[in-house]
């Protein structure tokens, strides 16, 4: 195991970029299987992407009463397989950049952490389904993206200040933050109320394009990382 822990092609390209691949495809498995029903409309049946939130598929039960337990499963999966992957995937980019260009400052470790708590917060959201537990449910998503914004801010500014070959992945990081910051303000803000006349569609909507963006972004980054490891 230590093996591949210390391996930084494994942690910060390989293992970051394959468990983006299974939780995609588990999330794809887990809206196939879903039974049915919408927080506005509990009779729809199967998934609809522009009306079903992610989090339905993590319901045990879903709104239209009919067992989840299959979609259930994959969902827990997924995110599970995401919270290992990442813990791992900033622990590798700590330890990997820490040599390379000598990063020690309360920043970069207070940005290290900041990932590591977002990865945590990935099982938080799957271990307290919407429709048992909507509080704390709700609370893991929210900081799972502060987190994330917290630790990519942080990261960029540490790469753009500290070396010009680590300018590409400072932008990476960059563009996260920025990602990450728009969705808080839509969401946790509530402005999707106030730019958008259905803002149940356009709260759905924004929260597959946030997810699907911060995995290109990491995609993006593990190019970075590959080529900085090859130099």
């Amino acid at each position: 195991m230590n093996v591949f822990i210390n391996n930084p092609r494994f942690t910060v390209i390989k293992l970051p970029l394959l468990s983006i691949v299974a939780f995609v495809l588990l999330l794809l498995l887990a809206m196939q299987v879903f039974p049915g029903g919408t927080e506005k409309d509990p009779n729809t049946v199967g998934y609809i992407f522009s009306e079903n939130y992610i989090s339905d598929l993590g319901r045990t039960v879903s709104t239209s009463g009919a067992s989840n337990l299959l979609s259930f499963s994959f969902f827990i999966l997924a995110f599970a397989i995401m919270t290992c992957a990442f813990f791992l995937y900033f622990y590798g980019t700590y330890s990997f950049y820490k040599k390379k260009f000598s990063l020690t400052g309360n920043m970069y470790k207070l940005g290290t952490f900041f990932g590591m708590c977002s990865s945590l917060c990935f099982i938080g959201v799957a271990l307290t389904p919407a429709n048992v537990n909507l509080k704390d449910h709700i609370m893991f998503a929210e900081w799972l993206f502060r987190f994330f914004f917290g630790s990519s801010l942080l990261y960029a500014i540490v790469y753009y200040k500290k070396d010009k070959s680590s300018n590409l992945l400072s932008l990476a990081h960059l563009l996260i933050a920025i990602g990450t910051l728009v969705y808080i303000l839509l969401s946790d803000f509530n402005y999707n109320s106030v730019l958008f006349a259905n803002e149940f569609k356009a709260e759905v909507i924004s929260q597959k394009l946030i997810v699907g963006f911060l995995l290109t972004g990491i995609t993006l980054i593990g190019y970075c990382n590959r080529q900085n490891i090859k130099q």
